[in-house]
């Protein structure tokens, strides 16, 4: 038994701890039964009677709330981790998936304010969270929360620089957690409740040529199961670069563009730069106002705006669409926006600010916005648009394929060319140093006028285009 008291741990823990405490594999629990003697009542008092074996006490970590109360149904699992199928010598790596796990859910009972002063209402995830679509559940978007965070994998740009395997780790530490939630019925286990769906396959294992018993051998099967969740995160054999795009097709593209208007205009125009004019987040979120409203560009589709806040510091200029470039200057005028740059300006003259650059795009704060706020409202665009289509799923790092890809198409069938005569075009809009970085945008491409060609010769088989 372990006793807590909230004004003992409240001066000590701000957030949620793991707390190193022995446990008796073989303690039972017994049961004393006793009669009130005048009323009759029957009263059954529950006992944990020791082994009392040193060899059978072992140690593991519970997860302690900032308050001091044990944070349950996490903590039990870490027991149980102790003993019978499945037990483990050392539950230190599953505590700590947990830990983190239970740190992010908490995370989500509270409402953020972006840096206009919008407030970003809760989530209130818990670890029930769950729905017939695995992306809506807690262990998906603990998942994407790992991958935003990750330090060595491209598009990460949260604060906690997780390593690829420490991620994974924590992802596999969760997954065991639901299934013994399943198994124990901690939680629904049915089509309205999916944690995440499974691939079976089967691994052939080759005989060893150089055994002497070889022959009286039959080749040997393993069985796996792999999760969509541990499919996300990416392994030490890179897959090909094509293969990870995920740009919006031009009827999610359409959904993208009306549901953003919902979103504050600052916002709005920073994911209209990343999926018209392919810049990064953070390029986006640096976008100079210098060069807005400085010429009448009228007459041309798309206006060259140079930028110099890029990856590897290396200027570069992107063509904004005269449509987004217009709302734009209306926006560099706007009562809102002047009055955030006056703050800016105070926070540049008094040194407490030394980036003196003019960003079209700065908060309530004078400064420039941050991806945190960005990620988060991206999310809440998510569920609005899959409110209306669940097949609506995408990453703020996906606006920037979809303008690779569709700039592809459309300079493509203007011009009458192959996507390889455009790598070196959209290499330079894109920012990229080598043209290899851009091929994956090519293959990308290429291989989806293969599969539409092929589906093309389907149909005109099936409706008698040829015997």
């Amino acid at each position: 038994m372990i006793e807590t008291h909230e004004d003992k741990y409240s001066d000590i823990y701000d957030d949620y701890q793991l707390l190193s405490i022995e446990v008796d594999t073989l303690a039972k629990l017994q049961i004393s039964v006793s009669i009130d003697t005048e009323s009759g009542e029957v009263t059954h008092s529950p006992y944990l009677f020791p082994s009392n074996l040193e060899s059978r006490l072992k140690k593991t970590d519970i997860i302690i709330a900032p308050d001091g109360t044990v944070v349950y149904p996490q903590s039990l699992y870490l027991v149980s981790k102790l003993r019978g199928e499945g037990k483990v010598k050392d539950t230190g790596s599953i505590a700590k998936g947990l830990l983190a796990f239970t740190r992010y859910l908490d995370s989500t009972h509270y409402s953020q304010i972006d840096e206009d002063g919008n407030e970003i209402p809760p989530e209130y995830l818990t670890y029930k969270t769950l729905s017939r679509y695995e992306e809506e559940g807690a262990p998906w978007q603990f998942a994407e929360f790992l991958l935003a965070n990750c330090n060595n994998i491209e598009g990460a740009n949260g604060d906690e620089a997780f390593s690829l395997s420490t991620a994974r780790s924590y992802m596999s530490a969760v997954i065991g957690f639901y299934k013994w939630m399943q198994k124990y019925g901690y939680i629904k286990n049915d089509v309205q409740n999916v944690v995440t769906h499974y691939t079976t396959g089967t691994v052939h294992q080759e005989l060893n040529q150089h055994d002497m018993l070889a022959h009286t051998k039959s080749g040997s099967k393993r069985n796996y199961e792999t999760s969509n969740l541990m499919k996300m995160f990416p392994k030490k054999e890179n897959t090909p670069a094509h293969k990870k795009l995920k740009p919006m097709h031009p009827e999610h593209k359409v959904l993208f563009n009306e549901h953003a208007n919902s979103l504050p205009k600052a916002t709005g125009l920073i994911f209209q730069l990343c999926v018209e004019a392919g810049l990064r987040i953070d390029e986006a979120i640096h976008f100079p106002a210098h060069d807005i409203g400085k010429a009448d560009y009228r007459d041309l589709d798309a206006v060259p705006i140079k930028i110099t806040r890029t990856k590897g510091s290396k200027e570069r200029t992107v063509e904004v669409p005269i449509e987004l470039y217009e709302e734009l200057e209306i926006y560099k005028e706007s009562n809102a926006r002047l009055t955030n740059l006056n703050k800016r300006n105070e926070l540049v003259q008094s040194g407490e600010v030394l980036d003196t650059v003019e960003y079209l795009f700065i908060s309530n704060k004078g400064t420039p916005y941050s991806s945190n706020t960005l990620e988060t409202h991206f999310s809440n665009l998510r569920k609005q648009i899959r409110e209306v289509d669940s097949s609506w799923y995408y990453r703020i790092h996906d606006l920037r394929s979809t303008f690779a890809t569709h700039w592809l198409w459309q300079e493509s069938q203007k011009r009458a060319v192959g996507y390889d005569f455009l790598m070196d075009e959209l290499a330079k809009l894109m920012g990229h140093a080598s043209t290899s970085t851009t091929e994956k945008y090519i293959k990308f491409m290429n291989k989806l006028d293969d599969q539409i060609n092929m589906a093309k010769a389907k149909n005109r088989k099936i409706n008698g285009g040829w015997a």
